[in-house]
């Protein structure tokens, strides 16, 4: 299926023609009414006992919407955190990570006076020593510094020109109180577990809590097809909302993508065909470099499901030559990232446009042996994240039955006469607690993502 420029230009002239313009927006973060989901996300992150999180997503996956969201979010709220959003792209030494931290002082400079900072005066200060600022006047406000750290893979070039510098840095983001840190990037920051193996002190990404982005939920797909949240909703019947889910996978920037070239001039989506699910240019470009970010065996397993369209998780066995707990970790990490997905039971590549894509570009792809990752550090990723999603859902699960627990009392009290408001939000969360069941009992077998060699 090769891609067509003249049907995606067709589709993006709809967004100047009209009394409502198309409201889907491709290309930027968003933040506020246009942005969707991601709520317990967010209230983790906030709220979780690590005061370092490390948040693991693909490209267009909506990291850097997540950190503006959370800096929105916490700037209007004037609570207990005073937001700094860092963008460390481009830098390659402790000296340019210095430099764009002042730069991002600078931005925040009215919220930092609330700390007592005079930006002005931290000028020329080194890495440690601006951190070590924010930090204290933070603490001695009563408050918490947020640093949202965006295009940490940066770090890998800081770690391979400046490990001291690289290790400054570690130690300044975990010294102490004042100071949450939430910092995003592809799974190429595992790469800084090779550069580290040699350090005599523990590894830069040891001590950060460990998050995967995935798609949004099946409802924040839903809304964000429908534009819920903005002044002109837009009209989808329930089969083209599913098909949008279906062809997407929910992952939030194909969803945009997607209804970018279905919206139609009555403000409404109409049914998708082949045509739009071509691979223009700019997407291709996107799926070579998510391609790129797997280790060597991760794209065989791809590959191979490609391949088949259509497979279960222990025909790979018989396939890929690896240990079976091996080949588990590769799955856990390839579906939690987008790669795959599950399908009654079996494996599919994640979404459409990617499996057109791998169709399109198989025979090359097959020999594309440059690999940015290693087996060694995904398998270390997938055992890691897998310990740690499964503390985060037993944790939700806990909530969400203390809520039930309450949400029943509170119906007792009415007898047979209950409001309806309340019998559908029992509902909802028991809807909420199955779904958090199903999701922990496959993390429950300890040997299921052995990586031992």
């Amino acid at each position: 299926m090769k891609s067509s420029n003249s049907v995606i230009k067709r589709h993006n002239a709809w967004q100047e023609r009209g009394t409502v313009r198309n409201p889907y927006i491709v290309g930027s973060y968003v933040i506020d009414r246009n942005h969707y989901g991601r709520h317990g996300l967010i209230d983790y992150l906030l709220s979780s006992p690590d005061d370092a999180v490390w948040v693991v997503g693909n490209r267009r996956i909506g990291k850097t919407s997540l950190l503006r969201q959370i800096e929105f979010l916490t700037t209007k709220d004037e609570g207990t955190y005073v937001p700094i959003f860092w963008d460390m792209q481009g830098c390659e030494n402790e000296a340019d990570l210095a430099r764009e931290l002042y730069y991002a002082f600078e931005d925040a400079s009215d919220r930092l006076s609330q700390l007592g900072l005079d930006v002005s005066s931290l000028q020329g200060l080194g890495l440690p020593e601006l951190l070590r600022a924010v930090r204290r006047a933070a603490q001695d406000r009563g408050r918490k510094a947020l640093l949202l750290i965006d295009e940490t893979e940066a770090l890998i070039n800081v770690g391979r020109n400046d490990p001291q510098g690289l290790q400054r840095l570690r130690k300044a983001l975990q010294a102490g109180q004042g100071l949450r840190v939430i910092m995003t990037s592809t799974k190429m920051l595992t790469k800084l577990n090779d550069l580290c193996r040699d350090w005599n002190t523990s590894p830069f990404l040891f001590g950060f809590g460990l998050r995967n982005l995935w798609e949004l939920d099946w409802r924040s797909a839903a809304d964000l097809i429908r534009q819920t949240q903005s002044e002109h909703p837009v009209r989808a019947e329930e089969d083209v909302v599913d098909a949008i889910r279906e062809h997407t996978n929910c992952h939030p920037y194909l969803i945009q993508v997607l209804c970018q070239r279905l919206w139609q001039e009555d403000n409404s989506l109409r049914p998708p065909t082949e045509d739009d699910l071509m691979v223009d240019e700019m997407l291709a470009g996107f799926c070579m470099i998510d391609f790129r970010h797997l280790a060597p065996t991760e794209r065989r397993i791809l590959l191979t499901v490609s391949e088949h369209r259509l497979m279960r998780e222990s025909e790979l066995f018989s396939i890929i030559d690896q240990p079976k707990g091996h080949i588990r970790a590769f799955v856990y990490n390839l579906v939690k990232l987008g790669y795959l997905r599950r399908v009654y039971g079996q494996l599919a590549v994640g979404n459409q446009f990617l499996s057109n894509w791998l169709r399109d570009h198989y025979d090359e792809l097959i020999h594309e042996t440059k690999s940015e990752v290693s087996d060694r550090s995904t398998q270390e990723l997938a055992a890691r994240g897998r310990r740690e999603e499964l503390a985060y859902l037993q944790e939700q699960l806990r909530i969400q039955q203390a809520n039930l627990q309450e949400l029943e009392r509170q119906r007792s009290q009415f007898g047979l006469r209950v409001p309806l408001d309340l019998v559908n939000e029992i509902n909802l969360t028991r809807q909420e607690i199955e779904r958090l069941r199903r999701e922990i009992e496959p993390l429950l077998d300890e040997d299921d993502l052995d990586t031992s060699t």
